[in-house]
């Protein structure tokens, strides 16, 4: 099924289970937004709607690794003509060429680790916010895994409740924990090989057994 499809079904299903939570028009919108995100969030082990949507695309961070590798090795030769060396200058030299390199065999898969990482900082940053850590540390999971494998389980719905229940803790909104769940299981659902529309099934019990349903 297609993400913009998840994204829809996660947003329906999201916003009836946060009006169920609080019945008024606030936490059903709320829960539509969790619920839609959450709904796309199990494709974050592919290259799709989900991992596409909070990534740069491989061309325009190809584009900035490579520009800011150039500035920062122009800044640099102009610097030992006009300062002479520096250990500095080492330092910084290396990370150009390292960005020029990286440049070079960037990924969209990797990118999605590095926003990961990136998420797993700004978790750092807000007070060391253990909700943040672990959802960055789910997407960076995500980028190494074949898709339809552990996100795509009971496994996978245990550990992103999990980081449902502690960025509630933080920020207890209403709708969010029931929405977020709600949406992440109709993504499994809609993928079952029940459907038609499905050449592939859900493996549920992963990593205990792997048929798909």
């Amino acid at each position: 099924m297609k993400g913009t499809s998840h994204l829809f079904i996660g947003t329906a299903v999201g916003a009836i289970a946060g009006y169920a939570v609080q019945p008024d028009i606030k936490t059903a919108l709320i829960g539509a937004a969790v619920g839609g995100i959450s709904g796309v969030v199990p494709d974050l082990d592919t290259n799709g709607l989900a991992s596409n949507s909070i990534t740069l695309s491989k061309k325009v961070s190809k584009w900035l690794m490579e520009t800011a590798g150039i500035v920062i090795l122009l800044t640099l030769i102009y610097q030992v003509f006009t300062e002479g060396l520096s250990q500095d200058i080492y330092v910084y030299g290396g990370i150009g060429l390292l960005l020029l390199i990286v440049s070079r065999i960037i990924t969209q898969r990797r990118m999605l680790t590095i926003t990961g990482i990136l998420v797993m900082l700004l978790g750092f940053v807000l007070d060391q916010s253990l909700g943040i850590l672990l959802a960055g540390s789910y997407i960076i999971i995500a980028s190494f895994l074949p898709h339809r494998s552990y996100t795509h389980s009971i496994l996978g719905i245990v550990f992103y409740a999990y980081i449902l229940k502690h960025v509630y803790a933080q920020w207890p909104i209403d709708g969010l924990v029931a929405a977020g769940i709600a949406g992440y299981i109709s993504h499994l659902l809609a993928d079952m090989k029940v459907l038609p529309v499905n050449r592939r099934g859900v493996k549920w019990f992963m990593p205990l057994w792997n048929r798909e349903f």
